[in-house]
């Protein structure tokens, strides 16, 4: 047989075998090449001519490249796969694991907040968290600084320092959370938004509940809502809001924790501890995504 017809088939089997080269398959050549060292002692230490040297260096050559031609296209498109949806997968996750919170509080007479509507949102289910919490609340004021100011109502935050992020440092007090943005609106585009009307209601509690009724039982409001105000909450955070539903929507009613309270002949509303407690643990796992 000649050499071109000894590649042909050497190839051809290549062709249709597997190319493993086993433990057993080295153990099992270097026994032939010990017998046939012994066989032929003469030239045990003589190397091969020139010409014979090259077919095996060729023959691991050419299993490379059929080894490379098999394995490359599945490792590229492998990969290629991997990285777009690495991508696409990173961006849905991210947005599943975005939560924030923001305080939604109006801006009446003498830079006052009657209205003040913590908001909580969470991204795995889209779902919101509102608490209205009143004017007359009894709170430990804390400036844009971090300084603390001393007690007084929630309604008086605003003007003590008249910067949102004393109202936001000291509800973040309150409940124990971090308030990551504020919207301030107009308290009379409030009531015209939502269609209240403000002099049907005296008690500022029982307002504060109205406002947040509304805004559950129409989720869309709550956009309306920051159209008009001053805002630093991010247009794509916006458009998390956008998507959800009243049915997401729920109320945490503060009123059933409320005792009225004069200090100094002066009127408070306080959270009693039981029901703040309660609030803040709800608050934090709705946060946290933890059940």
């Amino acid at each position: 047989m000649s050499m071109d017809k000894k590649s042909n088939k050497l190839f051809s089997s290549f062709e249709d075998e597997n190319l493993t080269f086993t433990k057993e398959d080295r153990l099992e050549t270097f026994q032939k090449i010990k017998r046939n060292n012994k066989s032929n002692p003469s030239k045990k230490r003589n190397f091969l001519p020139e010409g014979k040297r090259i077919a095996p260096v060729m023959g691991t050559v050419m299993v490379l490249i059929l080894a490379i031609g098999l394995f490359l296209p599945n490792l590229y498109s492998g990969n290629e796969v991997n990285l777009y949806n690495s991508d696409e997968q990173q961006a849905t996750t991210q947005k599943e694991n975005l939560s924030f919170s923001a305080l939604l509080m109006s801006n009446g007479s003498n830079h006052r907040s009657n209205i003040n509507i913590l908001l909580t949102y969470n991204g795995r289910d889209r779902s919101v968290k509102l608490v209205p919490i009143p004017r007359d609340t009894y709170v430990q004021v804390i400036d844009s600084e971090g300084k603390m100011l001393g007690k007084d109502k929630l309604m008086h935050a605003s003007a003590l320092n008249g910067q949102p992020e004393t109202v936001l440092n000291t509800v973040s007090n309150l409940f124990d959370i971090s308030v990551d943005y504020y919207s301030v609106i107009a308290e009379e585009k409030i009531y015209e938004i939502l269609g209240i009307k403000k002099d049907s209601l005296k008690d500022n509690s029982l307002l504060v509940n109205e406002v947040g009724n509304s805004i559950e039982e129409q989720a869309s409001k709550i956009n309306n809502l920051l159209e008009v105000s001053d805002t630093n909450i991010p247009n794509d955070i916006t458009n998390d809001l956008k998507d959800s539903s009243s049915d997401s929507i729920k109320i945490i009613d503060m009123e059933e924790g409320i005792e009225k309270k004069v200090i100094n002949g002066i009127y408070y509303l306080e959270i009693n501890q039981e029901h703040l407690l309660k609030t803040k643990k709800t608050l934090k796992q709705h946060l946290s995504d933890e059940k």
